[in-house]
């Protein structure tokens, strides 16, 4: 679970990657072109989509990432920088899937 502190301390680099990446357009043009009629696809579909999104565009927000990690972990960021890919994904991972996040997520986007 992710405590309020750390949320509030992310919260800026998830808003800098959200700029960065351009969220809003991706979102526009990606409702723009699903049309799928079950919403449990359209959501998997929808989530691989980001997911995808963000991986391709990654270098342009590496630096966030690592601020997300370094505070999730209680760790410096060369200390991140470091360690195990694995172990940052798996972070990155718990982070996204993270209910209480995810919620103030869903319900901000609507």
């Amino acid at each position: 679970m992710l405590s309020t502190e750390k949320a509030f301390e992310i919260l800026p680099y998830i808003s800098d990657i959200y700029e960065k990446l351009d969220f809003r357009e991706f979102i526009k043009k990606y409702q723009e072109n699903k049309k799928e009629d079950d919403a449990e696809r359209r959501q998997i579909i929808a989530g691989l989509d980001i997911f995808a999104f963000i991986m391709k565009q990654s270098g342009k927000v590496k630096d966030e990432f690592f601020n997300i990690v370094a505070i999730a972990e209680d760790k410096d960021i060369e200390e991140i920088k470091k360690q195990s890919f694995a172990k940052t994904l798996k972070t990155i991972k718990d982070l996204f899937t993270d209910k209480d996040l995810s919620d103030f997520f869903k319900t901000a986007m609507q």
